[in-house]
């Protein structure tokens, strides 16, 4: 499928190319498992080859993932937190809610700026940090450097390495399992707290 997806890429304009990097930064917010950092670091491996200009790669993708943020953010500011506790999704059980909300009320704008770093979690957190109705200017200044650092790092790797962008890919996505495995295992210990504590108090 991303190996299609990358042959497909190559052959179009460079104008296509341009626009679906941006989507695909933006998506990867609302569809969290598309896998939005490969394709950007292909992007970049093609601005490296000279087909695409880096720069405009770095600000296209940096403004679909702000654009992408913000779009969780609104809705979560709109709808509000009592409503996600009362759905009750699947997707976003009330648990994770009280999780997100004790690492908001410890690390407040600092989780936001770590939010492009944390591909299980980011989707959640934008969509929280509207719901915890966190100031607007802070936020966009927090978002805007996570997206900015984090596709830097990206974009640098596919550029550089070349042919070899591949290896940046790699690291991501071992990265991405670590970032995964530790944030279960926070849950998990959540679980288990609090099952703990439901016990004692019974």
């Amino acid at each position: 499928m991303i190996e299609q997806t990358i042959i497909t890429l190559n052959n179009l304009p460079n104008e296509t190319i341009y626009f679906f990097l941006f989507f695909i930064a933006f998506i990867e917010y609302v569809l969290p498992p598309v896998p939005g950092d490969t394709l950007m670091v292909f992007g970049a491996y093609l601005a490296g080859t000279g087909k695409l200009d880096i720069l405009t790669v770095y600000i296209l993708t940096t403004l679909g993932s702000i654009i992408g943020f913000f779009i969780l953010f609104f809705i979560g500011k709109y709808y509000g937190r009592e409503f996600f506790l009362k759905k009750n999704y699947r997707f976003f059980p009330k648990e994770l809610i009280f999780q997100i909300e004790k690492w908001f009320h410890r690390y407040g704008v600092g989780l936001i700026t770590a939010n492009r770093f944390l591909s299980g979690a980011r989707s959640a957190i934008s969509l929280f940090a509207g719901m915890s109705n966190t100031n607007v200017y802070s936020t966009t200044f927090a978002a805007l450097a996570s997206s900015m650092i984090w596709n830097a790092l990206l974009l640098s790797g596919g550029y550089f390495l070349g042919k070899n962008w591949q290896l940046v890919v790699t690291i991501v996505i071992r990265y991405n399992q670590i970032i995964f495995a530790v944030f279960i295992l926070l849950l998990l210990f959540y679980f288990w707290k609090k099952k703990k504590n439901n016990a004692s108090t019974s």
